[in-house]
C-alpha cells in the first residue's frame, strides 16, 4: 500500500498534503471527497488538482505528485477537465461508479493540452452504460457521457486501471508519444463501446484486453507511427484504421503495425474502412500475427463501408501487408474482402502466410498486390 512507503506527514503552504521520500500524496478526501458512492467526487478532483497537486508540480517526474484516489467506493456524478496539466499522477486504487443521469454529457475524465501525465490503478471505473441503452437503444441518449480523453497530450501514460462499460467510448488519446498497456475494458457488446480511438504520432498500445461490441483498438486520422502489440479482443468491431467519416479530407495514417493480435466472436478482424467521398492517404501499414476465432470479415478493406456506392473518393491505400494470420471467420463472408475506389485504387497490398477456415471466396475490387490468388499484380 501506498502508506508503507510514508516516512512522515508535514504541513506545507497550508496543503494537506503527506511528504515522502518519493513522492507528495494529494488525497481528494482532505479535499472533500467521501467513499460513500453518493457525494460527487468530481468538485473534489478539481479542487485537490488546483489546490494540492499543482502548487506542489516541481519537477518533471509524474510520479513525484500524486492526486490520490485511496480504496473505497465513489460516485462521479459530473465531468472533470484537467487542462494545461503536466507532470503528475492520477492514482485511482478506490473503484469509481457513474449514476444513471440523463442530462450528463461530455467526458467524465479530460486531460487537455497535457504532458507527462499518468493514469494509474489498480482501481476501477463503472461506466453502468447499459443503463444509458434500455434494450439496447443507441439513440434514446445520444449525449451520453464517455470515460476518458487525452486531448491533445503527449508523453502521457494510462495503466493499470480497470474500465468497465462506459455509456459512450472509453478512451481516447490525441497526442504524440503517449502509452496505453497492461489494463482491461470490459462492455455490453453493442456499439458506440470502443476500446481505445488513438491519433497522433508515436503512440503505442500493448499488453491490453478488450471485450466490447464496437472498436477494439483503433488508429484514427492523422497518425504517423502507431504501434500495437500482445492485444485480445473478444466480441469487438476488430482492430481497425477508420472510419474517416463522409467528405473528410487530408486524411494521412502511415507507419501503423500491428503485431501479436487474438480476436474471437468479433464483427470483423481487421479493417481499413472509409467513406467513399473520402480524401487522403493511408500507407505502410502491417497486420502480422493474428489469431482469429469467428471473425466475420477477417481482413476488409472498403473505401464503402458507409455511405452508399456512389464513388466519388480518391483516398489512397498502399502499401499495407497482412501477414501470419490463423483461425476462422463465418461461413457467409469473404475471408478477404478489398473494394476500393475506382480513381485511387489499393496498390501494394501484400499478402504472407494466410491460413483462414469457415469463409466465402475472396473478393477484390480496384486494389492489386501479392500473395493470393485472384489478386493482379501492381
Amino acid at each position: 500500500m501506498l502508506s508503507s512507503f510514508f516516512i512522515g506527514v508535514t504541513l506545507l503552504m497550508g496543503l494537506h498534503v503527506q511528504t515522502a521520500s518519493a513522492f507528495i500524496e494529494c488525497s481528494v478526501l482532505d479535499y472533500g471527497a467521501v467513499a460513500d458512492n453518493s457525494t460527487d467526487l468530481g468538485p473534489a478532483l478539481t479542487k485537490t488538482w488546483q489546490e494540492c497537486v499543482i502548487p506542489q508540480v516541481t519537477t518533471t517526474v509524474a510520479t513525484d505528485v500524486l492526486l490520490y484516489v485511496p480504496a473505497g467506493n465513489y460516485l462521479l456524478a459530473s465531468t472533470v477537465t484537467f487542462d494545461d496539466a503536466e507532470n503528475w499522477n492520477l492514482h485511482i486504487a478506490g473503484d469509481i461508479y457513474l449514476p444513471f443521469n440523463p442530462d450528463l454529457t461530455g467526458t467524465m475524465l479530460t486531460f487537455e493540452n497535457c504532458e507527462n501525465i499518468l493514469l494509474n490503478g489498480p482501481g476501477a471505473i463503472y461506466g453502468n452504460g447499459y443503463r444509458y441503452r434500455p434494450d439496447g437503444d443507441l439513440t434514446l441518449y445520444p449525449n451520453r457521457p464517455r470515460l476518458i480523453r487525452f486531448q491533445t497530450c503527449n508523453n502521457c501514460e494510462i495503466t493499470e486501471v480497470y474500465l468497465y462499460d462506459a455509456p459512450m467510448f472509453h478512451v481516447t488519446i490525441i497526442g504524440d508519444n503517449n502509452v496505453a498497456h497492461d489494463m482491461a475494458i470490459i462492455a455490453s457488446h453493442i456499439g458506440e463501446t470502443d476500446g481505445f480511438d488513438m491519433s497522433g504520432n508515436n503512440n503505442y498500445v500493448h499488453d491490453v484486453s478488450v471485450e466490447n461490441g464496437d472498436e477494439c483498438v483503433t488508429v484514427k486520422t492523422p497518425t504517423n507511427g502507431f504501434l500495437a502489440e500482445r492485444i485480445t479482443c473478444k466480441w469487438t468491431a476488430g482492430c481497425n484504421i477508420g472510419s474517416f467519416g463522409s467528405g473528410a479530407t487530408g486524411v494521412d495514417v502511415q507507419n501503423v503495425y500491428y503485431s501479436d493480435v487474438t480476436i474471437s466472436n468479433s464483427d470483423a478482424g481487421v479493417m481499413i474502412k472509409s467513406y467513399p467521398n473520402c480524401q487522403g492517404t493511408v500507407k505502410n501499414v502491417t497486420y502480422t500475427g493474428f489469431t482469429l476465432d469467428a471473425a466475420a470479415y477477417p481482413i476488409y478493406i472498403s473505401a464503402f463501408w458507409e455511405g452508399g456506392t456512389d464513388d466519388t473518393g480518391t483516398l489512397e491505400i498502399s502499401d499495407v501487408t497482412f501477414e501470419n494470420f490463423a483461425g476462422s471467420g463465418t461461413p457467409t463472408r469473404p475471408g478477404v474482402l478489398l473494394d476500393c475506389n475506382k480513381a485511387t485504387p489499393c496498390e501494394s497490398i501484400t499478402f504472407s502466410d494466410i491460413s483462414l477456415t469457415d469463409t466465402t471466396a475472396d473478393t477484390f475490387t480496384n486494389a492489386c498486390g501479392t500473395g493470393l490468388s485472384g489478386l493482379e499484380a501492381c
